[in-house]
């Protein structure tokens, strides 16, 4: 609509609309006049001025108050020039819902000025509080100039000071004083093993300036007031164009940095999209709004047990790299790997003609760049293709997956070619789960690229293409980017070199359920008979001195990822298949629901767990770590499950007493868990 029949849209807003949305969709967005916007999405209702092209917040309530926060000298949405748009517009639209995304309202917010084009987009998606920013541009981008990352430390640094640091989100406190706390992440978890950071900060008059993917506001002296805004990017220097910094505070709010754009090399003619945002503007705590995003992802992408469910096994966590890798292996591996209850068997790096750097034979020492004949299948180590190979995973339930490496070369300029590649593996062997690796980002070119040649794979394949996206090295696409073509390969590690215990891999499950649906983590048990020497002889939490059910029990939140050679396992590790078949009766509704960390963090000492809360269901996996203590409280607030039927599934653990939030639970020895639910 353009802006000279406003009013004119205003009546179809109002008026037709009701007659064909939902009752939710009906109040999302409305005009109050030409150029007011009221915004509900469920749990407030925000009232913008849209003027000259931009968005400033007017006005904010909670839905469960009567009062209004106003903010009459609030900055507007986004940095802006002394230019004023030759042409504005806007658009309502409605999107049903498919199998895979739930229903949204959206409306877009067109402004033109003379060099460049700006829209503004704001999703509300059903039943899911919380708003999708998006923003677009086209033409000559002298609102978000790109600078370089290298002076990052904003102390003494002039123009940052100064509060002018270019950006397209604000949000507002209604008073001066909020505490906030920035949560950053790291990938490249060859590494890391302390993926998650959290620091927590008071605003100035200044303009103080943070790295960090989730920004959490509370005011002080409230309990009721929190704030959230969830940048959906590449991990900091992983983004395009990055200043240096995703969000700075002052005593007026809070901005968010960094878009990501990047119009060099002729790119002008380009339409660009920002990093999407995610914003909760009252919750009435932390936990309360991180849940929001949460539900808000699983909006957007939906859960679907019958595509999301894998359980896979990948035979390189036994360090024999790909020198086992042939036809004859594999075909024993499955019958071990359906024994023990495996769906997915994953053949990493070696199946293909053309060997990568890691290749224990250290020949070709392939990695950047390939050619197309690289992915063929190498037939000296696969006489028959795969077809002898599939045929006998098929005749077991179990899914065959491969492994693949796009070229990067010239900022993946060949990623129409890798799409074709990924294609040609789904139609001509049946692959529909294949791991990403070798991925390096870090420009908006290449992004766009790797972005495309996955999305485009996915949807020629009728959505049946799922990827595993390796964030063990690099810069790649982190918790946030790239998260949504199916799940994280979140680590590898090796009793080989005595880096893997178990309660570093329970930690790193643990602190990322606090912040993102760990539905999508795949996450790590190995062999534990392995290696028995590479580990201190007295050391309590080496891997050898924990129970083999509860290694798959670390797991059972996310996506386990048997890390190991099937046929290496001792006759006693079969024993787990009758959890995990247990497991698998019960996981799709478990994982369809909201699941956050509860108890203590794991140190190897401590009482930590997990909570789902899926329809009447909640979901509790407890676990007591190597403590001399025997009995843990677990706080599982906010779920509720004083007068609840408690349902044991599984674990050597004994509720012994619950109040309406807490559960105490008695274990008979260490490294010992408990799992089942309350309804």
């Amino acid at each position: 609509m353009c802006a000279g029949k406003n009013l004119l849209a205003f009546v179809v807003c109002c008026i037709v609309l009701p007659l064909t949305l939902t009752a939710q969709a009906d109040c999302s967005f409305k005009w109050l006049d030409e150029k007011t916007l009221c915004v509900t999405d469920g749990v407030s209702e925000q009232v913008y001025l849209w003027d000259k092209g931009m968005l400033r917040l007017l006005r904010a309530r909670s839905l469960s108050r009567t009062a209004s926060d106003l903010f009459p000298a609030a900055p507007s949405d986004r940095s802006s020039d002394s230019d004023s748009p030759v042409a504005t517009s806007w658009q309502i639209s409605r999107s049903e819902a498919t199998e895979r995304r739930s229903a949204y309202t959206r409306i877009d917010l067109h402004a033109a000025f003379k060099e460049y084009e700006l829209t503004r987009s704001l999703c509300i998606y059903d039943d899911c509080p919380g708003i999708e920013w998006r923003l677009s541009m086209k033409g000559k981008n002298s609102l978000f100039p790109v600078t370089s990352s290298a002076d990052s430390d904003p102390v003494e640094h002039s123009e940052r000071l100064q509060g002018d640091r270019p950006h397209y989100f604000f949000m507002p406190f209604s008073v001066p004083h909020f505490g906030v706390r920035v949560v950053s992440f790291r990938e490249a978890t060859d590494h890391h093993t302390n993926i998650v950071r959290s620091s927590s900060e008071l605003p100035y008059r200044k303009p103080q300036y943070y790295r960090g993917s989730i920004l959490l506001a509370n005011r002080n002296g409230r309990s009721d007031e929190v704030h959230l805004a969830v940048k959906m990017a590449p991990l900091q220097e992983a983004q395009s164009a990055y200043a240096g910094f995703d969000f700075s505070t002052d005593f007026t709010g809070f901005k968010v940095h960094s878009p990501g754009f990047d119009f060099s090399d002729g790119c002008d003619t380009c339409r660009q999209e920002a990093y999407p945002l995610f914003s909760v503007m009252y919750a009435a705590s932390e936990e309360e709004a991180l849940d929001r995003y949460k539900k808000y992802e699983l909006a957007v992408h939906k859960y679907l047990p019958h595509r999301d469910n894998t359980l896979t096994m990948n035979t390189w966590g036994d360090r024999n790299k790909d020198s086992r890798i042939n036809e004859s292996f594999i075909l024993n591996e499955l019958g071990a790997a359906a024994a023990l209850g495996i769906t997915h068997y994953q053949i990493d790096d070696g199946w293909q003609q053309g060997l990568s750097k890691n290749s224990a034979e250290k020949t070709n020492l392939l990695w950047d760049d390939w050619q197309a004949s690289d992915w063929e299948v190498n037939s000296t180590r696969f006489p028959h293709g795969l077809k002898k190979v599939k045929e006998k995973a098929d005749s077991l339930g179990i899914s065959l997956g491969l492994w693949f490496s796009p070229s990067k070369n010239d900022r993946y300029a060949a990623w129409e070619r890798d799409r074709n590649i990924l294609l040609d593996l789904h139609r001509k062997h049946g692959i529909s789960w294949i791991k990403i690796d070798g991925v390096e980002i870090g420009d908006r070119l290449s992004e766009s690229r790797v972005h495309r040649m996955l999305s485009e794979a996915q949807k020629e394949s009728a959505n049946r293409l799922q990827f595993n996206m390796d964030v063990t090295a690099g810069k790649r696409g982190g918790f946030f980017y790239f998260h949504r073509f199916g799940n994280i390969f979140l680590e590898n590690r090796y009793t080989d070199w005595g880096n893997y215990y178990p309660h570093l891999t329970l930690r790193n499950i643990w602190s990322l359920a606090k912040y993102v649906p760990v539905q999508r983590i795949q996450v790590e048990w190995l062999n534990k008979w392995r290696n028995a020497n590479r580990y201190p002889p007295d050391d309590p939490l080496k891997p050898m001195e924990v129970p083999f059910d509860y290694l798959f029990a670390i797991t059972m939140m996310g996506q386990p990822l048997a890390w190991m050679e099937a046929t290496g396992l001792p006759a006693e590790a079969f024993e787990v298949s009758r959890l995990i078949r247990l497991w698998q009766s019960e996981r799709g509704r478990m994982q369809k629901g909201i699941i956050r960390s509860v108890g203590e963090e794991p140190d190897g000492y401590s009482f930590p767990g997990f909570v789902s809360t899926s329809g009447h269901r909640i979901y509790v996996l407890l676990f007591r770590e190597h403590t001399l203590l025997p009995e843990g409280r677990y706080d599982v607030s906010p779920a509720a499950i004083g007068g609840k039927r408690f349902v044991k599934l599984a674990g050597e653990g004994e509720v012994i007493h619950v109040n309406t939030h807490t559960v105490k639970v008695n274990y008979p020895k260490p490294f010992g868990f408990i799992w089942g639910y309350f309804e």
